[in-house]
């Protein structure tokens, strides 16, 4: 055989650059298609994404656990470590193509839909490392409106460290004194934040140096406050750690931001468990904890418990029924919406599995988890928003 031909044939089975990157790259917001039809026609209903949860596994022996507590000690699952440290090297690419009167943003047409570095999203606004390209060849992390191509350059941050969870605490503009906070899931640092409207265009960095009270050794750093999941609600910030302890994390009045309150129980499912996925979502002016458990198989999702915060006592409420909404779930976002405004499934959670493929359907009311298979058996009537 020539050398041509042998590498007219090599070139054949290796796969081209283009469509690896194509191939490496991931739909975000990972939402079913007709939710995303709606999303597209009524932007508004971006102020309901938010960022994803974090998977917890239970280790088999309790280290350093405090003697009094029930459960053992948690760790972040395995994809989740992936995702804290290569977060920033998976590329999404943007799944919404918004119209309004007839004319097309992000015009599709006209050139490829963007790829984005996803990190966070809150209050309609998503938090993204531009991919470097031939006219931005650095990579930027920004704030942008999912709905708009403006954004608001935020400072480098320090690759060293990890960052799970990052969101801003409103929409920037002149009025709004917007606050954006990283959490790491270290403790050194635990959490930064960046102010806006400041004129430090630095981040400002927060170590850990409050003991998780669901431990008592006060001397392991390992025993220190680790926060991995996140909501803002009313210009605070409620953070869970590593452990299940919520955290009240808000500006004081020497405008320093610092933990101000801890919730004295833990927060993780009832019933004993494999792993979990915890997502925390605002719905109708409430904050909702969702856990997806795996109770017997880490493959499968067999149990979910859905819990609401009261904001001022920092305790937990089972809810039996959610009502007229339907929480959705996928891999990169959460999104709660009013069931008979959209036409889908009541009292239901709807998620995602990285082990299968579809959408599996939790119907409160049953307590049955069903496969949908494909999108049609999540929506029960036309979408009324048109």
């Amino acid at each position: 055989m020539s050398a041509a031909r042998k590498e007219k044939k090599k070139n054949k089975k290796q796969p081209t650059s283009s469509n690896t990157e194509a191939n490496s790259s991931k739909l975000w917001p990972d939402l079913p298609k007709k939710l995303i039809y709606l999303i597209e026609r009524q932007p508004s209903l971006c102020q309901a994404i938010f960022s994803r949860g974090v998977t917890k596994s239970w280790k088999i022996k309790p280290n350093k656990c405090n003697s009094n507590s029930t459960l053992p000690w948690l760790q972040l699952a395995i994809d989740d470590h992936e995702i804290a440290n290569n977060y920033n090297k998976q590329p999404h690419t943007f799944n919404i193509t918004f119209k309004r009167d007839c004319i097309w943003y992000w015009y599709r047409d006209s050139r490829p839909p963007e790829k984005l570095h996803v990190l966070g999203c809150s209050h309609g606004i998503i938090v993204s490392k531009q991919v470097p390209n031939y006219f931005n060849p650095a990579p930027n992390y920004v704030l942008r409106d999912a709905t708009d191509d403006g954004g608001w350059y935020l400072p480098l941050w320090d690759i060293k460290h990890p960052l799970i969870y990052t969101s801003s605490s409103s929409k920037p503009s002149y009025q709004n004194k917007c606050v954006v906070i990283v959490l790491t899931g270290i403790t050194s640092p635990a959490f930064a934040f960046y102010r806006m409207w400041g004129e430090t265009r630095e981040w400002m960095k927060k170590d850990s140096a409050i003991v998780d009270p669901r431990c008592s050794d006060p001397n392991g750093r390992s025993n220190l406050l680790r926060f991995t999941n996140g909501i803002w609600f009313k210009e605070k910030l409620f953070a869970l750690s590593l452990q299940g302890t919520l955290a009240v994390i808000e500006e004081d009045i020497d405008s320093d931001v610092r933990i101000t309150t801890l919730s004295k129980k833990r927060a993780v499912p009832s019933v004993s468990s494999m792993h979990f996925r915890e997502c925390l979502i605002e719905s109708e002016g409430k904050v909702l904890l969702v856990f997806l458990i795996s109770r017997n198989s880490i493959k499968i999702v067999d149990y979910v418990e859905v819990y609401q915060l009261n904001t001022t006592k920092l305790t937990w409420i089972k809810k039996e029924s959610i009502g007229d909404v339907t929480l959705f779930l996928g891999t990169n976002c959460c999104m709660s919406v009013s069931a008979s405004r959209v036409g889908c499934r009541r009292n239901c959670i709807c998620f995602t599995s990285k082990i299968n493929d579809g959408w599996w359907i939790y119907d409160m009311q049953t307590g049955t988890i069903s496969h949908g298979w494909s999108d049609s058996a999540i929506w029960i009537e036309e979408a009324l928003l048109e």
